[in-house]
């Protein structure tokens, strides 16, 4: 699956729920998630937080992921 689509697809989401996609992930409210990984020193953007569920839609929806 093409990464670009992916990361829009995931910004969407983010913005869906009222987060700012571009903030870093906090630990205040109901998206309390540590996005500390290997080779992190501070928290990614938000939208990571729906990296996952924007693959699974991208691999689910493909005839509409095409055009996302």
């Amino acid at each position: 699956m093409d990464e670009e689509r992916i990361k829009r697809i995931a910004r969407a989401m983010c913005r869906a729920a009222r987060l700012d996609p571009d903030k870093p992930a906090g630990n205040k409210g109901p998206y309390t998630m540590s996005m500390r990984e290997p080779g992190h020193e501070s928290p990614q953007p938000a939208w990571m937080l729906f990296r996952k569920e924007a693959a699974q839609f991208a691999a689910q929806h493909s005839e509409v992921a095409v055009r996302l």
